[in-house]
């Protein structure tokens, strides 16, 4: 069956990055009899040569991935930062009675919406998560944002002035779905807000290790504008965040009746200017990927004949970074996470710790997997006066 670019629609799809057998980024495992049965996943990258699209087109069962979710937003305090300013950016610039999210994750964004006076919805499709924002006393619905959904919540709800999704939208491998589902539920004038991992960040800091399989997309700006006006929507507005290492926010609403703003001009210009577009570009990151990943893999593994290695952050990047370099010989993954901790990790099987366990051993060195919160970690673990080494842009020992 041929590959067909979940975009355009183009056949014409090359693999810029061969990962092989892969376990899911997010698969800890709960304790050493699961080891044997641990299912792996063929992970391919593809760019479509019609237009550029990074994603992933052998997704794996949504079923498998998100019904026993292992993150939870509100654990990680930049990120409750992020959406605490998110609510007020949304109530400030569109002024809206009701905000439905989807992929709603513990209602970090809908708590502090709530807080603001807004009437606030929310859709997520992980049971676990969806208790947990329950239990704050926020509307949030265990489904799928999709037509389906959008029928019931319409019986019993008005349209709403909002739709956000952050870090949800580019999880799907049928975006139709959500945009059949989110023009049904707006209002007239309503506006729809996507945050995801951005293109160009994921180009110029290669990060690579952000290409797991829930990430099945990652769109430019000139991507995702082409994909929401073949859906009737259009982008008119557009800010880079540093959230998940650089992300991109949109604004999109059904009518065409409002200028591009500058942000949304100069985001265009630069992605003109570095040929973000052009699948040539990505074929050479491909390359360049694969060479960064061989240079972990064997410094590393020479520091560990002699040295005790731990590593730090248990999220997907880990995951990632342990199974590609093949770090087996790891101590441990420090996390404060208790979806994670007390597990082990995918793939390597290496034990997840709480932090308390790591000023206890005091390794040697520490491998900081969740690098874009090095800056944190180091704060957090001042004690520590042993090496840290992050591995992007460039791996350093500080």
């Amino acid at each position: 069956m041929l590959k067909k670019c979940r975009a355009c629609g183009s056949t014409e799809v090359e693999i810029i990055l061969d990962l092989g057998m892969m376990p899911l980024a997010g698969g800890f495992l709960n304790d050493k009899s699961e080891f044997s049965n641990e299912v792996k996943y063929d992970l391919k990258t593809y760019i479509c040569n019609h237009c550029s699209l990074i994603q992933i087109l052998d997704p794996v069962d949504p079923k498998i991935l998100f019904t026993d979710y292992s993150f939870s937003s509100s654990t990680v305090l930049p990120l409750v930062k992020h959406f605490e300013d998110f609510a007020e950016w949304i109530v400030s610039k569109y002024k809206p009675r009701s905000v439905l999210e989807f992929g709603c994750n513990d209602g970090i964004l809908l708590d502090p919406l709530k807080k603001l006076g807004i009437e606030v919805f929310g859709v997520d499709a992980s049971p676990n998560i969806v208790q947990v924002a329950q239990k704050k006393g926020l509307d949030v619905t265990h489904a799928f944002f999709d037509f389906q959904f959008a029928k019931k919540h319409l019986m019993s709800n008005q349209k709403v002035d909002v739709i956000s999704g952050s870090n949800a939208f580019a999880h799907n491998d049928k975006p139709e779905t959500i945009l059949e589902a989110a023009k049904s539920l707006l209002n007239n004038d309503g506006t729809l807000i996507l945050e995801f991992m951005y293109a160009g960040d994921l180009f110029e800091q290669v990060q690579w290790d952000t290409l797991y399989h829930e990430h099945l997309t990652f769109y430019s700006l000139a991507n995702i504008s082409k994909l929401l006006e073949k859906h009737g929507f259009y982008v008119f507005d557009a800010i880079r965040l540093t959230m998940h290492g650089g992300s991109l926010r949109i604004s999109a609403k059904t009518h065409n009746k409002i200028a591009k703003s500058n942000s949304y001009l100069k985001i265009q210009d630069y992605e003109k200017n570095i040929l973000l577009n052009e699948p040539d570009t990505w074929k050479s990151f491909g390359i360049f990927v694969n060479r960064k990943i061989n240079i972990v893999k064997e410094v590393l593994y020479n520091l560990s004949k002699n040295n005790s290695i731990w590593a730090y952050g248990a999220a997907g990047k880990a995951t990632m970074w342990v199974n590609a370099c093949e770090l087996s010989f790891l101590e441990a993954v420090v996390d404060a996470s208790p979806l994670r901790a007390n597990k082990f990790m995918p793939g390597t099987h290496t034990p997840i710790v709480f932090p308390e366990k790591f000023k206890l051993k005091k390794p040697e060195y520490t491998f900081i997997t969740a690098w874009n919160y090095a800056e944190n970690i180091k704060k957090n673990e001042d004690w520590y006066k042993g090496l840290w080494a992050t591995p992007l842009p460039n791996l350093m020992f500080f």
